[in-house]
């Protein structure tokens, strides 16, 4: 019979097991998740079915949209990238509009009255490299990134309102 090498903290030598070898484990990490997942979870890395977010109207409230990050990029020049923080999406709305009419009056400083319609607005939303906000989502304690489509609905929600 062989031995086999001595434990450290023992002079006696330890005899050869005759139990048979144990097999190795078989279930993988996925198959683990997957036996401990609940009904309708979706694993991760999997395709989920969402249903697009309907917009929702700003409210008039003072936390209407949350904190707010609004990012801008007006050309292709890296060198254009801004931010802005404001509290609430109404308010980053409302500075994004202002910026515009600054824009409006810069390039009209002979106008004594500016006029411009929502469909304006889109173009020149359109016409920026990059605008996005990040809104801060009290219910999941994160950020929710938010694209030009979302902010174009969000600021013809506010004006209709504000019309009103």
């Amino acid at each position: 019979e062989t031995l086999l090498p001595r434990r450290q903290d023992s002079s006696v030598p330890m005899a050869k097991s005759k139990a048979p070898a144990a097999k190795p484990q078989q279930l993988t990490i996925a198959k683990k998740m997957a036996s401990t997942r609940k009904p309708g979870q979706v694993a991760r890395g999997q395709p989920r079915k969402l249903a697009a977010p309907k917009p929702q109207q700003v409210s008039q409230g003072a936390g209407a949209g949350g904190h707010t990050i609004m990012l801008l990029q007006e050309t292709k020049n890296l060198a254009t990238r801004t931010w802005s923080e404001h509290p609430t999406l109404r308010q980053a709305l409302d500075y994004f509009v202002s910026s515009y009419e600054r824009q409006l009056k810069a390039l009209n400083p002979q106008a004594r009255e500016l006029s411009y319609t929502v469909e304006d607005l889109h173009v020149y939303i359109d016409s920026m490299a990059d605008l996005s906000a990040l809104i801060f989502a009290p219910a999941t304690k994160h950020y929710m990134p938010r694209n030009k489509t979302y902010l174009k609905q969000q600021l013809l929600l506010q004006l209709q309102s504000a019309a009103r």
